[in-house]
């Protein structure tokens, strides 16, 4: 089949645009690229080798790295065509957002969505996160609710569009239940695939640890330093890898500069699919720490080398980690303090119980390949939905 998938912005190495681009890669399908913004130099390469379309005029394109400008994107929406009747499916990726390009573009009974997760921004518990940490000031506040207002009522209209909704998590789904956005219509969840190319080779365990996400408040790199300047203090021959794209320049401004008043944290944007690897391959745990995720690729990037993994307890990865070994789970409180000192605690945890969590490596793979769930197989069950 002929399908052409919308993505609002394809602009970084995000879980989301790997998504994509990976079902581009294992279905058997074709697959043309619609989207508002596309940053060739600052996205996955792979991109190039297929037909990428962009619809958004040039001098939006910085819009797409702030918070708040992502919202005149609906503006976009309206003014936005794809030729539908060259395509047998119209498959939309949305975060948010992107569900608007159904309010001019409609393929009847065959428009599919694949939901990384509803529009966070406007879901109330992360509002209330963003009230308290990202918006302090009177005016800021209002012009958020008031946006945050606007956009549900364009968010319902949009999902009426939507034939049938595919969710990368329950999570994901629930929180699309809670806005009463799909009643009456089809579903499913998918869990998204990711790397599980066993090595042969034996890994080293060196005293480093790794996160990988964009740079973005909500993923919370800010919490992470507070709780490393507390256990460096005592585990000094140890380092953090701070690995990412920047989609916030002054937030990452910031970072680097709460850095400099501790030790031992390296930052890395932008890096090669071979470095990363490296990184995975010789860390001594994994760390992921972003609010809330719906789903969340990168722990089982880690894990799938046999790293111990620790992580916040709410997050949608967690569905498929119930029992895996060499997994530490903190508590993720409502108090970015309070979590703060959860997440510094496991680490301290992990390193306390070097040979139950960094011994259990062939454990972990092994779970982890049980699952099967690597892209091979999300490309023919994505394939195998859409037929």
């Amino acid at each position: 089949m002929k399908i052409a998938l919308f993505h609002p912005w394809i602009k970084s190495k995000g879980g989301a645009e790997k998504l994509i681009l990976e079902y581009a890669k294992n279905s058997k399908n074709q697959i043309d690229f619609y989207t508002w913004v596309y940053d060739k130099d600052k996205t996955f390469e792979e991109f190039k080798n297929y037909k990428v379309i962009e619809l958004g005029p040039k001098f939006i394109k910085k819009l797409s790295r702030s918070f708040i400008g992502r919202g005149f994107f609906l503006i976009s929406a309206f003014f936005s065509k794809i030729p539908l009747k060259n395509y047998d499916i119209f498959l939309v990726s949305t975060g948010g957002l992107a569900e608007a390009i159904t309010l001019t573009n409609h393929k009847k009974d065959k428009t599919y969505a694949y939901v990384h997760t509803i529009l966070r921004a406007a879901y109330q518990e992360d509002m209330d996160w963003n009230l308290k940490y990202r918006y302090k000031f009177f005016l800021k506040r209002w012009i958020y609710l008031l946006a945050a207002w606007f956009y549900r009522i364009i968010e319902k209209i949009s999902w009426k569009g939507i034939d049938y909704a595919i969710f990368n998590s329950e999570l994901s789904k629930s929180r699309a239940v809670n806005h009463k956005l799909f009643k009456n219509k089809k579903s499913c969840v998918v869990y998204p695939g990711f790397d599980l190319k066993i090595l042969n080779k034996k890994l080293e365990s060196k005293p480093y640890f790794v996160y990988v996400a964009r740079f973005g408040k909500a993923k919370r790199q800010d919490m992470l330093i507070k709780s490393w300047t507390k256990f460096v203090k005592k585990n000094s021959g140890y380092s953090l890898y701070l690995v990412g794209s920047v989609e916030n320049q002054n937030y990452f401004n910031s970072l680097y500069s709460l850095a400099q008043e501790t030790k031992n944290i390296n930052f890395k944007v932008g890096v090669s699919n071979e470095e990363l690897n490296k990184l995975y391959e010789n860390c001594t745990a994994t760390i992921f720490c972003a609010f809330a995720e719906d789903f969340g690729i990168v722990p089982f990037e880690g894990l799938a080398r046999g790293k111990p993994l620790i992580a916040s307890e709410y997050g949608g990865y967690t569905e498929l980690l119930k029992d895996c070994p060499g997994v530490i789970l903190f508590k993720d409180h409502k108090d970015i303090d309070k979590t703060s000192l959860e997440l510094e605690k496991s680490m301290q945890k992990l390193i306390d119980n070097k040979n139950k969590y960094i011994s259990k490596s062939n454990d972990i793979i092994k779970y982890v390949s049980n699952l099967k769930n690597d892209w091979k197989f999300f490309g023919q069950k994505m394939d195998k939905i859409l037929k």
